[in-house]
């Protein structure tokens, strides 16, 4: 299992490197000017020549690239060219808001995805599993930016509920921070919550055809105590794979949300910087962004051996 796992960290870090170079490379074709954005357009060819110098966007490629790259093994991101704030910092100040909004987005999704694949597969084809198919797929063809909009007018401007826009921090009043987060968490939550549960419903279907389920069924056991312990864990591997898979949707989702939802977190910090041409704000978020999606799925590796221990004797 050591073997293993020492594997999938050289795979992460290879993989980790790959997306900060494609990055890094991408960031640099992006038009404009960071000397220009600092000193403004009124800025004349000396100054801007000095700023580019100080700046180091004259050197050759491979040399910015390695420099960078040494200064993340240390933990230095660099400073924005803009706010003149190191990376890491602005970064660890906005991250928090994303954790959260990502966390209660899953938490939503999972909740109620769950209950409702279990109810579906118990009955397949009956009234409720045909409303949950009728759902998923409305949920599923809606844009996330469109559910936010149908949220906002509905429970922010009809029904003044909940708060349309603004962030209030969990130290600071945490009844208002839920209810800061409930619609921005809503809207991240609404295409997860269909596809975990047609997903979940359709494995559970299969599952539910096994000798063992049949085993378990003469036995006499009743069949909710089937569906949650013999069923429901064997069919959350398919489940747990797509949740991980899907954190990449959802930080792309969570840029959005960011946006319209007006909340401090690292997507709307990314956008910023790259309307700023603030490069090295962009490829810290970038490399942080890579670090979480990496991370998740190493960890979803290792809980398959929980799930199905027939996984963790196999490797």
């Amino acid at each position: 299992m050591a073997l293993v796992v020492l594997r999938r960290l050289a795979q992460l870090i290879f993989v980790l490197l790959v997306v900060t170079l494609l990055a890094f490379w991408m960031i640099n074709l992006l038009p404009g000017d960071p000397a220009m954005q600092i000193l403004g357009y009124g800025g004349d060819e000396a100054a801007l020549a000095q700023v580019r110098a100080e700046l180091g966007l004259n050197d050759p490629f491979w040399s910015r690239y390695a420099d960078w790259l040494g200064g993340v093994v240390t933990g230095d991101l660099g400073t924005s060219y803009i706010s003149s704030i190191p990376v890491a910092e602005s970064l660890a100040d906005r991250l928090p808001v994303t954790i959260e909004l990502l966390v209660l987005s899953q938490v939503i999704s999972l909740g109620l995805a769950i209950p409702a694949g279990l109810a579906a597969a118990r009955r397949a084809g009956g009234l409720l599993d045909r409303v949950l198919t009728t759902t998923s797929f409305g949920l599923l063809s809606t844009p996330v930016f469109v559910s936010g909009v149908v949220l906002i007018m509905v429970f922010a401007v009809r029904w003044p509920l909940l708060p349309a826009t603004g962030y209030t921090p969990f130290t600071t009043d945490p009844v208002e921070n839920l209810r800061s987060l409930l619609l921005p968490s809503l809207t991240l939550a609404a295409g997860q919550l269909a596809v975990y549960a047609r997903l979940l419903r359709s494995d559970l279907i299969a599952t539910l055809q096994e000798d063992y389920i049949t085993l378990a069924r003469a036995r006499g056991l009743s069949p909710r105590r089937i569906l949650w312990r013999h069923a429901l864990r064997p069919s959350a591997i398919s489940l747990v794979t797509v949740i991980g898979l899907n954190l990449g949707a959802l930080i792309g989702g969570a840029v959005i949300i960011e946006m319209l939802f007006g909340l401090p977190g690292v997507g709307r910090l990314i956008v910023d910087s790259i309307f700023a041409r603030d490069y090295l704000v962009v490829q810290g978020g970038v490399l942080l962004v890579a670090v979480g999606y990496v991370v998740v799925n190493f960890a979803i590796d290792l809980l398959y051996g929980l799930l199905d221990p027939r996984i963790r004797h196999a490797s």
